[in-house]
């Protein structure tokens, strides 16, 4: 496969001859070279998506999860995670809590099964348990997968994890009639003296 370090649109460098080139090679590997095998279709497009935590949920669509109402959304994903951020003094005070909750003075918050720990935590004032997913947001789309990967490797820092995700465009005639165009070479790049 093509090496996108250098010159390449997919890393941003201009539109010229030897770029429109490069991009060509790898159009044809992703579209119609070995690359269809790796997706299984020549009307590929290459998504990015982002994992994303949809909160909101209900009961019977979600996993719970535990979240702090009194400002930033600081949340965990059980009440193990939620009690490993706890210092000794809060600690402390979510056995106390725990203990008038269930109206047992020898219990303990991390000695309770994982149900009861749920129901202690629900009770705090200042914490709210719901439920939530996880999905694949879009973030863009590309015509190859150098590109997509280019993207994720340059934006990386600005997302949560990142994934490549092949779409099929088969009833996207515009795209399909241009990438064909391109790969038969009717559509070639003409250089403006």
């Amino acid at each position: 496969m093509t090496d996108t370090t250098k010159q390449s649109i997919a890393n941003g460098a201009l539109l010229t001859p030897e770029t429109f080139e490069e991009f060509k090679q790898r159009l044809h590997y992703d579209c119609r070279g070995d690359g269809v095998r790796d997706h299984c279709t020549a009307n590929a497009v290459f998504e990015v998506r982002e994992k994303v935590m949809v909160t909101g949920m209900d009961s019977e669509h979600g996993e719970k999860l535990v979240y702090d109402n009194q400002g930033d959304f600081i949340h965990w994903l059980s009440p193990q995670e939620y009690w490993d951020d706890l210092d000794d003094e809060e600690r402390d005070e979510l056995d106390i809590h725990a203990r008038n909750f269930m109206d047992d003075p020898d219990i303990a918050f991390s000695e309770l099964p994982e149900g009861e720990q749920w129901d202690v935590l629900e009770d705090l004032p200042c914490l709210d348990v719901g439920y939530y997913v996880w999905q694949w947001k879009h973030v863009n789309s590309h015509l190859t997968r150098a590109a997509a990967e280019a993207f994720i490797k340059r934006k990386q820092h600005d997302y949560g994890e990142l994934q490549v995700y092949v779409e099929s465009s088969y009833f996207g005639w515009e795209l399909n009639e241009i990438r064909d165009a391109i790969l038969d070479g009717r559509l070639v790049l003409k250089e403006v003296v």
